[in-house]
């Protein structure tokens, strides 16, 4: 580690607040390897917005100090701060540096809590950058790794909002279509969610979609998808594919 003093400058700050029971059930329930000191993400935002000393560095020096934390430390908790001091930032503005640099923080992934942190980040890098962000999502989407493949599409969406949706339905559907047949749970509902959150946008094309897929989508992705439609609609696609099958 490079920076072991601001690693235990946070993890100090983080254990003085969490509690350690919640530490233990957080990382049976996610299966993660990593340790938690245990702390909720108001809390911990909080935290992460009184500032750490490392904050007067430039920020491209910040993002060194983070890139290090994210890459070494063996606290989850740590990692999560790390997406909590981005979060507002890329909101705003993405520095050039960010991606190079972020893009291999998925290297450490190995639970969907942050998997889905880094989505969100990595939504509005995509953002800022489709050409040289979107060309890495694919490689992903082409690969068999459950984290990087759950990324590759949950980044496609600004989660839910009134301008979750920046990509155009042509671009999104190849990518979820690779995913459609992957029985893992985490896919599953990946696959489930962007279709939901796709569906308030781009209505019909989605809506062709889902009929297209309904013999290759599994209960579960289908179910998510549906969410948002009426009763009527959920139990007609539901016989369908029972139909299908």
């Amino acid at each position: 580690m490079k920076y072991p003093h601001y690693h235990d400058e946070v993890l100090e700050a983080l254990q003085a607040i969490g509690r350690p029971s919640f530490g233990l059930h957080m990382a049976k329930d996610r299966r993660s390897n990593m340790l938690y000191v245990g702390i909720r993400v108001p809390t911990l935002r909080n935290r992460v917005r009184q500032g750490f000393s490392f904050y007067a560095l430039d920020p491209v020096e910040v993002l060194d100090v983070w890139d290090d934390l994210w890459m070494h430390s063996e606290w989850g908790d740590v990692l999560f701060a790390a997406e909590e001091y981005y979060r507002p930032i890329v909101r705003r503005r993405v520095m050039p540096q960010m991606w190079p640099v972020m893009r291999r923080w998925i290297e450490r992934v190995d639970n969907w809590a942050h998997a889905d942190a880094l989505s969100w980040t990595y939504s509005r890098l995509l953002e800022a950058d489709q050409e040289a962000v979107l060309s890495v999502l694919r490689d992903w989407n082409a690969g068999e790794d459950l984290w990087p493949k759950r990324i590759s599409i949950v980044s496609l969406i600004h989660y839910t909002g009134k301008n979750a949706m920046f990509l155009p339905a042509e671009v999104m559907l190849p990518m979820l279509d690779n995913c459609i047949e992957d029985r893992r749970y985490y896919m599953q509902k990946a696959v489930g969610w962007v279709l939901r959150e796709m569906w308030r946008a781009y209505p019909e094309e989605v809506n062709e979609y889902v009929h297209s897929v309904l013999p290759r989508i599994a209960p579960a992705a289908l179910t998510r998808a549906m969410e948002r439609q009426p009763k009527e609609e959920r139990t007609r696609l539901r016989a369908l594919r029972e139909a299908s099958v």
